[in-house]
């Protein structure tokens, strides 16, 4: 591979973004990573402490002469200064290593500790995980899903399309995602908390559909599921909007949702049971349970 270089920042900062081939920076005998202290013959040819004390002859290894091997401070300072990023920076690891120190840190780099403040992307055959931030960039962006803000009143209207749709709220570490879906009962429509952490429910949804064209209204409310999107949105649905009586709108759904802080958290919800699909109908939540 060709070297070229670029200039980072001011000229004082003397930092150069280079690329190389890998074996420059490997003993040509080991082919492991040079690290100090690092060795040359007479003519300039490198080795690692390692191999040096291998070869008590002095003869170097490339050109075969009789030489004695003295310290290459310079090729030690190269590699002292080489920055490579970790081979887990797809699961969220940001740490860029020393070259000769980067499978030291990958062997304590376990990719499911980054998954541990991590969230993955829901869309099939995407490998995305990262910050949740950097996730809800990455579905807005990446796959073009719509995207909502949540103002400071927690209620907003919005109009829901097949498919995903982002509900987010400023300066936070989390956001909400909502899925509509054609299921044999109708629409229906599910919300989580996207966050690293699966935790007991923070927020309850109130989520209301009126259509004045067929008269038919629904209310809702529940507590919302938490969810890193491990393995892939969660099953199940919080509202379903009966079949027959939604007009065939190729606009989509619209829907008025309120979202508050959950005041109590359901005993379900503490064992770590999944939640209970809404019963068609208007409904309200008291305690987490389903009242006609």
């Amino acid at each position: 591979m060709e070297g070229k270089a670029q200039r980072e920042g001011a000229s004082n900062g003397k930092r150069l973004t280079v690329t190389m081939e890998v074996d420059t920076l490997d003993c040509p005998i080991c082919f492991e990573p040079l690290k100090p202290p690092i060795f040359q013959c007479s003519v300039g040819h490198f080795l690692c402490s390692s191999c040096r004390s291998k070869y008590l002859d002095n003869k170097c290894h490339i050109c075969s002469a009789k030489t004695t091997f003295s310290r290459c401070f310079g090729m030690e300072h190269v590699v002292q200064s080489v920055k490579v990023p970790c081979s887990n920076a797809m699961y969220g690891c940001t740490k860029y290593v020393t070259y000769y120190q980067r499978v030291e840190h990958e062997k304590a780099c376990d990719p499911w500790v980054c998954a541990a403040w991590g969230c993955f992307c829901p869309v099939s055959s995407c490998t995305f995980l990262g910050p949740t931030d950097a996730l809800e960039d990455h579905l807005t962006t990446d796959h073009e899903i719509p995207s909502t803000t949540l103002p400071d009143s927690d209620t907003v209207s919005l109009r829901l399309q097949l498919g995903l749709h982002v509900l987010q709220r400023n300066r936070t570490d989390y956001f909400f995602l909502l899925k509509l879906s054609l299921v044999a009962a109708g629409h229906a429509i599910s919300i989580i908390c996207v966050q690293p952490s699966t935790t007991e429910p923070k927020f309850t949804c109130n989520m209301n559909y009126d259509c004045s064209a067929t008269g038919f209204c629904e209310s809702s409310s529940w507590h919302i599921r938490s969810s890193s999107l491990s393995d892939g949105f969660p099953e199940g649905f919080d509202l379903i909007l009966p079949k027959g009586k939604i007009p065939d709108d190729r606009n989509g759904i619209s829907l008025r949702i309120t979202i508050h802080q959950a005041l109590s958290v359901s005993r379900a919800s503490l064992q770590g049971k999944g939640p209970t699909p809404a019963p068609q109908g208007k409904v309200r939540l008291l305690d987490s349970f389903w009242w006609k």
